[in-house]
C-alpha cells in the first residue's frame, strides 16, 4: 500500500461517550432529549488487547440511533481500560468517534506504516450484530479524540 495514501475513510457511524452511571445517562438522554430507545448490555469481549497485551475488561454499554449515527454510552466496570482512564482524567464526555470499515486489516497495516499506535483491540460475537473486530487507535494527540475502526461480519 502507498503509505502516503489512506484507505477510503468512511463517515462517522458512532459517537462514544464515557459515563459514570449508564442508567442515569440513558434516562437523561431519553427524557431530556428524546434519544432512544436504548439497548443496554454488558460487554466482556472474548479477546481484548491493551497495547498488544491481553487484558480482560467489562463495560456496561447503551446504544441508540441518533439520526444517522449511533450514540454509545460506556460505563467502565472492570479492568484497566481506556474508558476508565478517560473518566479518571477528564470526567464524562466524548471519548471516541467510530467508523465502520470493511477493510479492517488494511487500516491496521496503514496505521502501522504511519506510526500510529493501536491502543486497544477487541474481538467477539455481539448478539444482534455478528462477529465484531474493533480497534481504538491513538489518534488523540491532536484534537484529543480517539478513532475506533469497527468491522462487523
Amino acid at each position: 500500500m502507498n503509505e502516503n495514501k489512506a484507505p477510503f475513510f468512511p463517515p462517522v457511524a458512532q459517537i462514544g461517550i464515557v459515563v459514570r452511571d449508564l442508567n442515569r445517562a440513558v434516562e437523561y438522554y431519553s427524557k431530556i432529549f428524546g434519544i432512544g430507545p436504548f439497548t443496554t448490555f454488558e460487554f466482556s469481549p472474548e479477546k481484548h488487547l491493551l497495547r498488544g497485551k491481553p487484558l480482560p475488561i467489562t463495560l456496561q454499554i447503551g446504544v441508540a440511533q441518533f439520526g444517522p449515527v449511533q450514540m454509545e454510552l460506556i460505563q467502565p466496570v472492570k479492568g484497566d481500560a481506556p474508558h476508565q482512564w478517560f473518566l479518571d482524567s477528564k470526567g464524562e464526555g466524548l471519548q471516541h468517534l467510530g467508523f465502520i470499515v470493511n477493510n479492517y486489516d488494511e487500516w491496521m497495516t496503514y496505521l502501522k506504516e504511519q506510526n500510529i499506535g493501536i491502543l486497544m483491540e477487541a474481538e467477539t460475537d455481539v448478539p444482534g450484530m455478528g462477529h465484531v473486530r474493533a480497534a481504538y487507535i491513538e489518534s488523540d494527540p491532536v484534537g484529543g479524540v480517539l478513532f475506533e475502526f469497527v468491522e462487523v461480519t
